[in-house]
C-alpha cells in the first residue's frame, strides 16, 4: 500500500476501496471490536518495530490523517485484507468472531467487484515518480489509440464521400481492342450478357446483382462500375491488361 498525504474523511463502511484495493481503517477496527483507537494504533505500529518483517507490514498499512470532532488532526491507518488479518487475529470472543466473519464477507464482495470492474473508476493522483511516469505513459498510449481510431474513421468517411468512377462501354471497348462499343455490345449479346431493349442495351437479370448494374440515367450508352469494367475485361477481352 502507498502513503496518503491528504486528510481523509473516515468512512462508515466496514470495507471501502482506496487506489483500487479493498481496505478497512483502524477507526473501524476500534469501533467494531470495541477497542480504544490508541490501542489499535499501538498494535499496528508495534509490527513496524520488527526489523526483519517491517517492509512486509508496511505494504499492508497506510498511514493517513483525519480530523476528530474537535477539528484536530489525528492519525489513523488504512489496511488491506492481510493487514486486517494480522490485527484481528488477536481479538477473541463470540462477538469478535462475528465481526471477523462480517469483515471477511465484505472483503470478498469488494474484491469481487474490483475483478468485475478492472478499470479504476475513481481519479487518483500519482503518489510517487514511478506512478506519475506510468500514468503519463498510459495517457500517451490512449491518445495514440484515439488518434489512430480517428484516422481510420476519417479514411472511411473520405472513401464513402468519394464519387464512384464510372466507365462507358466505348472506353472499355477501346481498352480491349474492339473497334467500337457496338462491336463489344454485339459480343456481349452473343454471350447472353446483354440484350437490346427500347433503344438500350440491358443486362440479363442473372447479372444484375453482381455489381454490374447500369449506373446511367443520362446516357444512352451504359456507364459501368469498376466491378462491371473488370468483369467485362475478364470475360470478353482477348487479353486482360491491367490499366
Amino acid at each position: 500500500m502507498t502513503s496518503l498525504a491528504t486528510i481523509e474523511k473516515p468512512t462508515n463502511k466496514l470495507v471501502d476501496m482506496k487506489n483500487n484495493e479493498a481496505v478497512t481503517s483502524s477507526l473501524q477496527i476500534a469501533d467494531k471490536f470495541e477497542k480504544q483507537h490508541k490501542h489499535v494504533l499501538d498494535v499496528i505500529e508495534s509490527k513496524f518495530q520488527l526489523a526483519e518483517l517491517s517492509a512486509h507490514y508496511k505494504k499492508m498499512f497506510t498511514e493517513c490523517g483525519y480530523k476528530d470532532s474537535r477539528g484536530r488532526k489525528q492519525k489513523m491507518y488504512y489496511m488491506n485484507r492481510d493487514g486486517f488479518a494480522f490485527i484481528a487475529m488477536g481479538f477473541n470472543g463470540r462477538k469478535a468472531d462475528s465481526f471477523k466473519l462480517q469483515y471477511i464477507a465484505q472483503f470478498n464482495e469488494m474484491e469481487r467487484q474490483i475483478k468485475q470492474q478492472p478499470i479504476q473508476t475513481e481519479l487518483s493522483l500519482p503518489q510517487n515518480y514511478a506512478q506519475a511516469l506510468r500514468q503519463l505513459a498510459n495517457t500517451v498510449e490512449e491518445n495514440e489509440q484515439l488518434k489512430s481510431e480517428l484516422e481510420v474513421k476519417r479514411s472511411q468517411q473520405l472513401t464513402l464521400e468519394a464519387p464512384q468512377k464510372l466507365y462507358t462501354t466505348d472506353s472499355i471497348a477501346r481498352e480491349l481492342g474492339y473497334p467500337s462499343a457496338a462491336a463489344l455490345n454485339k459480343q456481349m449479346h452473343y454471350e447472353k450478357f446483354v440484350y437490346f431493349k427500347k433503344g438500350n442495351w440491358v443486362l440479363y437479370k442473372s447479372y444484375q446483382n453482381k455489381c454490374l448494374k447500369d449506373m446511367s440515367t443520362l446516357h444512352k450508352s451504359r456507364l459501368w462500375t469498376e466491378e462491371g469494367r473488370y468483369f467485362i475485361k475478364m470475360r470478353f477481352g482477348k487479353e486482360y491488361l491491367m490499366p
